[in-house]
């Protein structure tokens, strides 16, 4: 039997950033709806600031809707003779960009005369607001994959998505209490490092200080869980710093080492670098006592598939959802395989053992899958934004008691490179809501 889960050593690994906090409200649905029905709604209530803060920033119907959010606060900001402070940060707008253009450390900001190259308003329809741009890549294999909303520094809204075109299933869930000031603590180190945690801390809502903002019911086709009371609980911000690489992890010596003999031992390094949100995935996979749920854009991570395996031996039960194809040139280039051959050897290893648990593994994007539903329907212009055709969203849950949340995949990237950002929830009720909102076959197990 596994060691059981361990409040502690979470508040060990996180850097002390375990609390409780509120949790308002879970949204799925394609990048699109979930900005429409829950970030826009938030970011057109501002009344001091908001951080938005994406990793793929590109033209679309949800940069639209994000322009249109800021014209309005811009009014707003106008007619109350002070302006509302904006803070966009994103990582990528083209891969040829990250390629050829790599970032200083401190980022690359953006003047106002070169907003509307990045597809933002003119500069002159947005005098109400105090609005700083900037872009953070560092190249190789430098991607900031982590994604947040925080407004008026007392709502913070996780989601999975980019603000981009693609019509991918997402999930974001929004807080308010001690996480924001963790978040914003994490927001100034990185982007801005005048910002101060005591800065970070100050205007961060006190758990239950004020009442939850009021969420959309579901316009622009996301699915909007909100439950009739807000629920406190555990919430622990997990960060994961970029890690520089010259080379992906299957190609450096100590990994050819150990797949030939014929070559020098190595000095034996990590499995991943211990960082807040790895070392949190670990122990939550390592200590899972009955079901693991896990949905996630692409698994090609040997350690998550060692774990896996580990916990099937002990009994537990694993459900996978993933997709057979998405962002296959990627997994090729920083894992050296891709996740239909990982699931592949999953299967392979779970079958040669003998135990108790039950592993099932579906594709969201497979032929009979949830992405290749309705395919008259995803091409009427009104739906066709709002239907989604592969999975992006990030979600593990353990023993239907906790819920991890955030921009990490299980896959080489988001383990051995990309800097990540996660949100633990420990509440069954949270789950609950979870799986009220999924729409699709075989989540339990």
């Amino acid at each position: 039997m596994a060691s059981e889960f361990d409040p502690a050593y979470v508040q060990e690994a996180s850097e002390g950033r375990r609390t409780t906090s509120t949790v308002l409200s879970l949204t799925t649905g394609t990048g699109y709806s979930v900005y429409k029905s829950t970030i826009i709604p938030a970011i057109k209530r501002a009344e001091r600031e908001v951080i938005l803060v994406t990793c793929f920033w590109a033209a679309s119907v949800t940069r639209d809707l994000i322009n249109e959010a800021l014209v309005h606060l811009s009014e707003k900001g106008l007619s109350s003779s002070k302006k509302i402070s904006v803070r966009i940060c994103f990582s990528s707008a083209s891969l040829a960009r990250n390629m050829l253009l790599p970032t200083p450390k401190e980022g690359q900001h953006y003047p106002s005369s070169s907003w509307k190259k990045i597809g933002l308003p003119r500069p002159e329809e947005l005098k109400g607001l105090n609005m700083r741009v900037s872009r953070k890549f560092f190249w190789p294999f430098g991607i900031i994959h982590s994604k947040y909303v925080v407004v008026d520094r007392e709502l913070a809204i996780f989601p999975s998505c980019n603000v981009s075109w693609e019509r991918w299933f997402e999930v974001a869930v929004s807080c308010r209490g001690s996480v924001v000031g963790h978040l914003l603590s994490f927001h100034g180190v990185f982007w801005d490092d005048e910002l101060s945690v005591a800065a970070a801390s100050e205007g961060a809502a006190e758990d239950g200080a004020h009442e939850p903002t009021a969420t959309s019911t579901g316009t622009g086709g996301g699915s909007n869980s909100t439950p009739n009371h807000v629920i406190p609980a555990p919430t622990t911000l997990l960060p994961s710093p970029h890690t520089p690489s010259l080379l992906p992890n299957h190609l450096q010596l100590q990994t050819l080492a150990g797949h030939c003999p014929c070559l020098p031992a190595t000095t034996s390094t990590p499995a991943f670098h211990p960082t807040p949100l790895l070392r949190t995935t670990f122990h939550l996979l390592a200590t899972a006592q009955s079901s693991i749920i896990l949905l996630t854009p692409n698994l090609t991570e040997p350690t998550v598939v060692d774990l896996l395996l580990q916990a099937l031996a002990r009994g537990v039960s694993v459900r996978v959802w993933t997709n057979r194809t998405l962002m296959t040139m990627e997994q090729l280039v920083t894992a050296g395989t891709t996740t239909p051959a990982s699931i592949q050897r999953l299967r392979r290893r779970a079958e040669q053992m003998e135990s108790d648990g039950r592993l099932e593994v579906s594709y969201f994007d497979s032929d009979d899958g949830p992405g290749t539903q309705h395919p008259v329907l995803r091409e009427i212009e009104q739906y066709r934004d709002t239907v989604p055709i592969k999975l992006h969203a990030k979600v593990t849950i353990v023993d239907g008691e906790k819920i991890l949340l955030g921009s990490g995949n299980m896959d080489a990237a988001s383990w051995k490179t990309s800097q990540e950002l996660g949100i633990m929830i420990e509440s069954p009720a949270v789950v609950d809501e979870f799986m009220k909102l999924w729409k699709y076959d075989k989540l339990g197990v």
